[in-house]
């Protein structure tokens, strides 16, 4: 190695530490004669779960490994004299570095903010060593309302990245704490869990009675050949069997009817408390996400609070019962018989520790197995048209195979831990039974074969609910992990509530105004800037400009579903944020270009903002929405189901079924976000027909696909990378032949014509 080569290699080592960590990890992957130039980690992996992986470039490659062992695993990688650029693109939760080829773009590896400044670096020396690199471009700042991601953090006592939908460190997080919170939860059912504890401890004693009978039997009626005596004994043990069998099963309807209550509170109030989070916290959440925390996890929690701590509690008294009946039969045995329980109290105490990460893991892939079926089972009808039957299948079976495998995992951890605690106290019962029998055959004085059967009962009395207390770890490994889960949204704290002094805004005129709005989802990157006009009462507003402009931001904000980060937005003259949320979308009709309906039927999805609707408001309001026609078409009328989000209707059969909805609802304020972009010319001409009697009197926002439909608007506004570049009538902004609005006309107008000659 010549010295200007080795310092370089110094150099680079000085700026990329991992190069010297990895380097002999990596000598049977790189061809001789092949020089590390750049490593760096990132703590995250393709597709986008966390994990360790390195970007790693030489001076014939880029590529990127995972550690796996002694050799890494290469999971991509890009020869140099290929790669153009790189870029990185903004992802929900996550930003991703591709390296770009004249033909393509290649996915490289994932990153938290946390690693963003070290990857950053990372790439600019790569860039260095490109080929034949493309000119520098501005950083891309495409799809600016893309939603904004939390930030990446990493736990202040161990250094490990947080992922995005947690708030804790896993390693460092109190789990004790967790579970004090959760039996504080358990105070409202209180009642009801002393009179089950009552019942246990009373069907506990009796069964444990049985023990000195046995001994009685064996030591007095069978040698005496006393019937009496066996008819006395057989007697008292079947009433005492009589007794544990009718308290059982009190107990269990009183604990089935107590789990049902819990899981019914506790997943309302975490259904309750998801309507006040803002839509901000959905975006940066999977569906799945969100149902496998109402419904699997609150299940969970309930099995936890209605039998884990009953069994605890128990566990525990019976443990202390037996205790008092061996040391009352025999100090020395008994002593013996407890030789096992601090053993297995150490046990068990090192294996909490470490089985919370593994459950943990196991429910991170259920939730993802979950979000996997919410995204495609909605979209079954685009995976049928692109025959993508077998692709969906072998997603759905990579991320089952995840599940199966964590859970095989915990499994084969709680089997080991299991086995092992069952093994210590079978040789203690060994060292018992080899103890007490030499006892009785020696004639020590105060042992018989009676006590000593009886007292083998007890012992293996007293080890299973030694062993169950073992066992419970289990379950309370997993309610400490959905309890983490759970209250990760009963903490969340919603990001927009209304403020002690709300006003409460019956009736409005419907006058808004913009004053200096900035707003970015992302704070570092504003979506609006600056932005301001006035609207007065009853005027119709087009909303123009390219994609990513900023009007579906606009009309957000105008809703209220987020706030501000600068500026204010008034109604009437007051802010937004001074005005209930419930108040001001009292007065808000929406119609979108994809209008959502529930699963019911259409008279039901008309009313939904107005439940307490008749049947004559229903249909007044679908005859003025020009959907009466339609409607009446079906067997079943106003009462047939309209399918899963509206599958058994036409796109045109939604929106109107949309705008009967927004006519019933009579808002003084109507925004149509591309309320007529995807529908055929008849359709379109019957939406239009709805629209002009819906907007008539009220103030409207128009977002429009098709420019010419703005025609009737008082003004438009035009809106170019978050700013108002143009504000104007139809006709003034026409005039302008070096305007933005005149280019979009012009765009649109050449684009339609390029579609009539090709067609």
């Amino acid at each position: 190695m010549s010295g200007k080569e080795h310092h370089q290699r110094g150099h680079a080592n000085a700026e990329f530490p991992l190069l010297e960590k990895i380097r002999p990890n990596l000598a049977d992957v790189l061809e001789p004669g092949e020089e590390l130039q750049v490593a760096v980690e990132a703590d995250m992996v393709l597709p986008g779960s966390f994990g360790v992986s390195w970007l790693v470039a030489t001076d014939r490659r880029v590529a990127v490994f995972t550690p796996n062992g002694k050799v890494p695993h290469t999971t991509t990688e890009v020869p140099l004299s290929q790669v153009r650029a790189l870029r990185k693109r903004e992802l929900l939760g996550s930003v991703l570095l591709e390296a770009h080829t004249d033909d393509r773009a290649v996915p490289l590896i994932r990153f938290t903010e946390a690693k963003e400044e070290a990857i950053d670096q990372a790439a600019e020396q790569i860039r260095a060593l490109l080929v034949d690199p493309l000119p520098e471009e501005e950083e891309d700042q495409s799809a600016p309302e893309e939603r904004g991601r939390k930030k990446a953090s990493h736990c202040p006592e161990c250094g490990k990245p947080i992922p995005r939908w947690m708030s804790v460190c896993l390693d460092c997080m109190n789990q004790r704490q967790l579970i004090l919170r959760l039996i504080k939860r358990a105070g409202p059912y209180a009642g009801p869990i002393i009179v089950s504890l009552v019942m246990a401890i009373l069907a506990v004693t009796a069964d444990l009675a049985q023990a000195p009978l046995q001994k009685y039997l064996i030591d007095s009626v069978i040698p005496n050949r006393s019937l009496q005596g066996l008819v006395y004994v057989m007697l008292a043990i079947l009433g005492i069997r009589v007794f544990t069998t009718v308290v059982g099963a009190a107990r269990q309807l009183l604990m089935s009817w107590l789990g049902e209550k819990v899981t019914y509170d506790l997943r309302g109030e975490v259904y309750s408390h998801l309507q006040r989070l803002g839509l901000r916290y959905y975006d940066q959440k999977e569906t799945g996400w969100i149902m496998d925390r109402v419904t699997s996890d609150t299940t969970t929690l309930q099995v936890f609070m209605t039998d884990a701590m009953q069994r605890t509690v128990i566990n525990a008294l019976t443990l202390v019962i037996i205790a008092v009946y061996m040391f009352s039969m025999s100090p020395l045995l008994a002593l013996l018989s407890l030789i096992p329980a601090p053993i297995v109290c150490l046990m068990s105490a090192r294996f909490m520790k470490r089985t919370h990460t593994i459950w943990h893991w196991a429910y991170r892939r259920r939730s993802r197995l979950f979000a996997l079926l919410s995204n495609v089972l909605p979209g079954v009808r685009v995976v049928k048209a692109f025959t993508q039957e077998g692709r969906e299948h072998v997603r759905f079976d990579e991320r089952s195979r995840d599940y199966m495998d964590a859970n095989v995992n915990a499994a084969r951890v709680f089997a080991a831990f299991n086995r092992t605690t069952g093994f210590v106290m079978a040789l203690s019962s060994l060292a018992i039974w080899g103890y007490g029998g030499y006892l009785v055959i020696k004639g020590v004085p105060g042992n018989s074969l009676g006590l000593l059967v009886a007292f083998m009962q007890l012992v293996m009395r007293f080890y299973a609910p030694l062993q169950d207390l073992t066992g419970l770890s289990q379950q309370v490994q997993r309610a400490a992990t959905a309890a983490q889960r759970v209250f990760e949204v009963l903490d969340t704290a919603p990001d927009m509530e209304d403020a002690p002094e709300a006003l409460d805004l019956p009736g409005i005129w419907g006058e808004i105004e913009f004053c200096n709005v900035t707003f970015g989802y992302d704070e570092r990157r504003p979506v609006l800037k600056n932005v301001s006009f006035h609207i007065r009462p009853g005027e119709m507003i087009g909303l123009v400009g390219p994609s990513g402009a900023g009007k579906s931001t606009t009309i957000n904000l105008i809703c209220r579903f987020y706030d501000v980060t600068g500026g204010a937005v008034l109604v009437d003259g007051h802010d937004v944020r001074d005005i209930k949320i419930d108040s001001l979308r009292q007065q808000i009709g929406i119609v979108l270009q994809e209008p959502f309906l529930f699963h019911g039927t259409i008279a039901e999805n008309i009313a939904y903002g107005c439940p307490e609707a008749t049947m004559e408001d229903i249909m007044r309001a679908a005859k003025a929405a020009n959907a009466h026609d339609f409607i009446l078409k079906f067997p079943e009328g106003y009462d047939a189901m309209v399918g899963e989000r509206g599958a058994r209707l036409s796109g045109g059969e939604r929106q109107r079924i949309s705008i009967a909805r927004a006519i019933l609802k009579n808002p003084r304020i109507l925004i149509l976000d591309e309320a007529t972009s995807s529908v055929d010319s008849e359709t379109e001409a019957q939406i239009r027909e709805a629209i002009d009697r819906l907007v008539h009197g009220r103030t409207t926002f128009a977002i429009a696909h098709r420019l010419s439909t703005l025609q009737n608007a008082n003004r438009l506004i035009v809106l170019e990378k978050g700013r108002v570049v143009e504000m104007g009538t139809h006709a003034e902004l026409l005039s302008k032949e070096d305007g933005v609005f005149r280019r979009l006309v012009d765009l649109h107008r050449q684009l339609s014509e390029a579609v009539a000659v090709g067609g």
